[in-house]
């Protein structure tokens, strides 16, 4: 694959090579790859005839068909998307259009309709126009497109010229303040990545591939894409087969499977994982959260045909940029944690650690870990401030590249594979002591009670550390807790074991199916109180 080719014109190609091969699978209906590339060409041509170019297209819904045909659509077009979630606050929401100037939204006609309810009059006129790519509308404002309003529009027969600086989307991420930030990523970023993949990753034509990530969430563009550019079929999973997904992927016989950790500690914890439950499965993706050893263990016992990989990667390095592949329990690799390393980086990339000085930290040390390579995006969108910060060079550089700052602390391995060890800004100080939460999880995630635990600060109006609280899946007596605490003390400071460890019976995760840590904080804050327990 050649990266002077741009990323509309390569998709395209790769779709129209097999038409009658099904591409697209949303709930019972299933899509050809010719009906595909001409759902895109027609929504890319409703945005020729407004006018659109190289501008930011809102894409509302995650899981509905007329998604996957907006994407490629407004790619096609020589535009750009920019998902918006509708589990977002409507405020967020509001705030990533006027961000990105959106003025065209495009998505499913019962999205659409929920979102324009949702709008105040204001919002709602800023609006242009409204595309739904595939099924009717039962609006009449000519402000609303469809297929049952093309009649006068001349249908694209292959995407508008563009080159590989275009931007591709725009994926907006909170960050630790809570701001959305828009991440610019060009169409010659998804190009190396996918050149990338193509060089791992070596599937059976038609192969079935799931996406479990919404729109809103990068790892989405990785099964989208990966999929789409080798010829298989994505199987788009609804919000009800989420919360079970274990009929889903023996009934679609999924061969490609790519999901947050959270998801299947969930089925590990109601037992599911039963030996050779996912015959059918021979790649497993995971990626977006730590991957902790048991659950890796338990999933191969599940899935003995597949590979188990911890692939990571920041919205700001193009989806994922290193590869883990884990051997399983026989694998000799000694880790510094009971999590999987984030292994090695991507050709032509390199990571590297550094110190609060920017310094190159070596093994056994413990850095920040950062990044350069074509996968490195384009920065922030309107905070130029933002940018400058994360994207930097360094003076020890002699090519003087841009080198992306992950925030993310890491260190190297016996055999050299690195490990991610948590945020450089979750540290915490408690009793005059500084600790990283993630430090205190790690240590005690080795007691096999304790292997999902996830620990929460309580802070006063101050915002000091009052005390840590701990969250697991598992039922623990007061004896039991004893005498966990009673052994961690070789490796933890006792101030440091969480005061209380309250059972729950799911974790809650965010929109992006990670696991969600300001819920928690405020589940602790209830029971703390002394209200009900979980």
């Amino acid at each position: 694959m050649k990266t002077s080719l741009n990323f509309a014109r390569f998709i395209f190609d790769k779709l129209r090579q097999f038409p009658d091969s099904i591409g697209l699978k949303v709930d019972d209906e299933e899509f050809s790859y010719a009906q595909i590339i001409n759902y895109s060409l027609q929504t890319a041509s409703v945005l020729k005839h407004l006018g659109a170019k190289k501008e930011a297209i809102g894409l509302i819904g995650q899981r509905s068909a007329s998604s996957y045909f907006g994407v490629l659509g407004i790619i096609f077009s020589g535009c750009h998307y920019v998902p918006i979630n509708l589990k977002y606050n409507l405020d967020k929401q509001v705030k990533i259009i006027q961000d990105s100037g959106i003025r065209i939204l495009v998505g499913s006609s019962e999205d659409l309709a929920s979102f324009s309810a949702a709008l105040d009059e204001k919002s709602r006129e800023s609006i242009e126009a409204w595309i739904i790519p595939h099924g009717q509308s039962n609006f009449t404002d000519e402000k609303w497109f469809s297929e049952t309003s093309l009649d006068d529009i001349s249908i694209l027969k292959e995407p508008e010229s563009q080159n590989v600086s275009h931007l591709a989307y725009i994926m907006y991420t909170s960050g630790s303040t809570g701001h959305p930030k828009g991440v610019l990523v060009s169409q010659d970023n998804l190009l190396a990545w996918l050149k990338n993949m193509t060089l791992l990753y070596c599937l059976d034509k038609e192969f079935r591939a799931s996406q479990t990530y919404d729109l809103s969430f990068d790892l989405s563009v990785a099964d989208m894409f990966f999929t789409f550019s080798s010829h298989g079929t994505l199987c788009v999973l609804n919000e009800k087969e989420l919360l079970f997904p274990i009929d889903y992927i023996v009934r679609e016989k999924i061969e490609y499977w790519s999901s947050v950790p959270t998801l299947i500690s969930f089925m590990h914890k109601m037992g599911s994982l039963k030996p050779n439950v996912f015959p059918s499965i021979k790649k497993s993706i995971f990626c977006g959260e730590p991957m902790p050893r048991y659950l890796a263990d338990a999933w191969k016992i599940a899935a003995p045909n597949s590979t188990v990989e911890n692939l990571y990667g920041p919205t700001e390095a193009t989806i994922w940029l290193t590869r883990y592949v884990y051997e399983g329990k026989d694998d000799t690799e000694k880790f510094n944690n009971n999590n999987l390393p984030i292994g090695a980086p991507f050709e032509d990339h390199d990571v590297k650690l550094i110190d609060a000085d920017d310094n190159i930290v070596e093994y056994p040390n413990r850095g920040e870990i950062v990044y350069r390579g074509p996968q490195i995006t384009l920065g922030y969108l309107n905070d130029q401030e933002k940018t400058d910060a994360a994207f930097t060079k360094f003076k020890w550089d002699p090519k003087q590249s841009v080198w992306y700052k992950s925030g993310d602390i890491g260190c190297y391995n016996l055999k050299g594979s690195l490990e991610c060890l948590g945020r450089k800004d979750n540290q915490i100080k408690l009793g005059g002591r500084r600790i990283e939460i993630s430090e205190v999880e790690l240590s005690l995630r080795s007691f096999r009670l304790l292997e999902d635990l996830v620990v929460v600060p309580m802070k006063d109006e101050d915002n000091r550390v009052l005390e840590l609280v701990g969250f697991t899946m598992n039922s623990l007596s007061a004896e039991e807790l004893r005498a966990i605490k009673l052994k961690s003390l070789d490796n933890l400071e006792a101030i440091f074991f969480p005061k209380r460890v309250f059972e729950i019976e799911r974790f809650p995760v965010n929109t992006s199916g990670k696991l969600d840590r300001k819920s928690l904080v405020e589940m602790a804050k209830t029971l703390v109180s002394g209200h009900k327990n979980v």
